[in-house]
């Protein structure tokens, strides 16, 4: 047998030299560690798996008699982890210190039947919800009371939502060597005029509505006259509704509680207790007999945690047949793309309401929204998903914080508007912003730029040069474009003209009574009031709830989670914690080049 020469015809083997020898090995090194990175993170999914299914296995056990201990230490979140998620489900203790507003309702829900449930026990320091939420969660707390069990609270300090929650216990302990931080309500919005004049940035604003006020913090170092007037309203309102609970509780009137919150008289715990604002001080080690004693126990104390609690199944929905209601979740800034943990993104939310519109087992749909609005095109994309839904089956809206501009824009469709009497919603108006970086580069590090380019405007929305008159009347005519068109979904939704939608939108933030008022929402109630007239609407008698949530997996978090610890972290102390959310402002409007729906604003508990 003749071997074939593996080269052509009057080919040279090319001789190998050092260089190439040290090629070879540093390719060779470079493959070993490519190989030995995804060995070790098939091995890292591997352990999760086996540990999480060991973890999973656990069930908790419900001792008769037993306290179901609740502290809302936990962010509590409108969406929940997604069903088919296996992972999230398994690792639910590692996701982040959250709880769902369903985990919360079904749970308490569960313990007002479970005869091992004796009472419920409010640990609390400042809730850590929202005031829509919490509300919500108030309401199922006072239900539970009226199985005849008890519910006590109990702080070391408490803050305004602490306070706010508490009131709907039976009885309010506080530690002597407390306080309570009762100071009404403010709105920070942070202003970066100055800020960017001095490292020579102009914000080029563009905008339909004199109340639309989100571009405000980059051309003035002061609120609009507008804007002052819209934000008093909404905190009067969100104010009066916190009172309301805690004067029926305390038995003070509205005058007295704000005389008590401007003095601060409460922050000294004795005179708490003598205003009766909470009933009694006691200290940690004097607690439990307190708790026995109210509960009406005679044996020590059983608690189970909230998160044990809902390892029995607590804070799912029952299965109540094969016809669904379901939920979908849209919570977090409007994003287009994929989106994230704290963002919707367009792409998996007009999945989610497809396949709610193609399944047949899914009679109606519950749309949540928990938003401020973000990118006008994401907002339009879903929106025109929801209509192709709500042709086929109903469409009830549940509005939770937040539903406001673009947040409003994805709601108009809905057969049936429910807000949460703490809502803020409306901001019915469009803006545009560019970023003209020019001075920034050229006076500050020296830096210009030269342009070539094929067509007049090829640079347009360069960031590095002022725009034109033409282009800013480019700009004004989409914005203009754009809020007529969302003039026209509302007013298509809700049955107005034209006109009528105008007059209340340019803009302006409601609260949820007075967009009532104005029939932007047809009623106050909460998610769960939500399902039930998705289901009559459907004409559902026994029925199933199902959700989606537009959230991460648990995967893709993962992976952004070890990215981000391999990059440059700021601190942790308070400080950079407060700086971080400005800073995030900034980053969010420097990506947001275009036309947008939104209403930022930070809120003072």
């Amino acid at each position: 047998m003749l071997d074939q020469n593996p080269y052509p015809p009057y080919y040279v083997p090319q001789k190998r030299g050092a260089k190439d020898f040290f090629m070879m090995m540093f390719a060779s090194m470079l493959g070993f560690i490519i190989a030995s990175i995804a060995f070790s993170f098939l091995s890292f999914g591997i352990m999760l798996l086996i540990f999480g299914l060991i973890a999973s296995s656990e069930t908790a056990v419900v001792s008769p008699d037993s306290v179901l201990k609740i502290t809302m230490n936990e962010r509590i979140v409108d969406s929940p982890q997604a069903e088919d998620d296996i992972f999230a489900q398994i690792f639910v203790d590692e996701m982040g210190k959250k709880l769902s507003l369903q985990d919360y309702v079904n749970a308490i829900n569960a313990a007002k039947d479970d005869d091992n449930i004796k009472a419920i026990y409010l640990e609390l320091s400042d809730a850590n919800g929202d005031l829509a939420n919490l509300d919500e969660i108030w309401n199922t707390l006072n239900d539970f009371k009226k199985s005849g069990k008890k519910v006590i609270a109990y702080s070391d300090f408490l803050g305004l939502r602490g306070l706010y929650m508490a009131s709907v216990a039976d009885k309010i302990y506080l530690n002597p060597r407390g306080g309570i931080l009762f100071k009404g309500l403010g709105a920070e919005v942070p202003m970066f005029k100055n800020m960017l004049n001095s490292i020579g940035v102009e914000a080029q604003v563009i905008r339909a509505g004199k109340y639309k006020s989100a571009v405000e913090p980059f051309i003035a170092n002061e609120l609009s006259v507008e804007n002052k007037t819209q934000l008093r309203e909404y905190l009067a309102g969100l104010w009066g509704s916190i009172l309301e609970k805690i004067s029926a509780k305390t038995g003070l009137d509205v005058s007295n509680l704000n005389m008590v919150a401007d003095s601060l008289a409460v922050f000294d715990p004795s005179a708490a207790f003598s205003r009766g604002v909470v009933d009694g001080l006691v200290y940690r080690a004097k607690l439990d007999s307190v708790l026995k004693a109210g509960f009406g126990l005679q044996d020590d104390l059983k608690f189970i945690s909230l998160k044990k609690y809902l390892k029995t199944g607590a804070g799912h929905f029952d299965f109540n047949g094969s016809e669904y209601v379901k939920i979908i979740y849209a919570e977090g800034d409007i994003v287009m793309g994929k989106g994230g943990e704290e963002n919707i993104g367009a792409d998996p939310f007009v999945k989610a309401v497809r396949d709610a519109a193609e399944d047949e087992s899914v009679k109606a749909v519950v749309l949540r929204v928990n938003s401020p609005g973000g990118s006008a095109l994401a907002s339009d994309i879903m929106y025109r998903e929801l209509m192709k839904l709500k042709s086929k089956k109903p469409l009830v809206i549940s509005m939770g914080n937040y539903a406001a501009s673009g947040g409003y824009y994805i709601a108009a469709p809905g057969d049936v508007i429910i807000a949460s009497k703490n809502t803020l919603t409306g901001s019915i108006g469009v803006f545009g912003l560019v970023m003209n970086t020019q001075k920034l580069f050229r006076d500050k590090i020296g830096i210009s730029f030269d342009t070539v380019k094929t067509n007049l405007y090829a640079d347009f929305f360069s960031g590095v040069r002022p725009m034109t008159t033409y282009e800013l009347g480019v700009m004004q005519m989409s914005v203009d474009t754009t809020y007529e068109a969302f003039l026209s979904c509302v007013s298509r939704g809700r049955k107005l003209t034209r006109d009528e939608v105008n007059e209340i939108g340019q803009g302006r933030i409601w609260f949820a009574p007075a967009a009532r008022e104005n029939k932007l929402v047809d009623s106050l109630g909460g998610l769960f009031d939500a399902i039930k007239i998705a289901a009559s609407k459907a004409k559902l008698k026994d029925y199933s709830v199902s959700y989606s949530t537009t959230s991460e997996t648990f995967f893709e978090r993962l992976m952004k989670n070890l990215e981000s610890n391999l990059s440059f972290n700021f601190g942790g102390s308070e400080t950079t914690e407060r700086l971080g959310k400005y800073v995030k402002e900034i980053e969010k409007i420097s990506k947001s080049t275009g036309v947008m729906m939104v209403m930022p604003y930070h809120f003072v508990w």
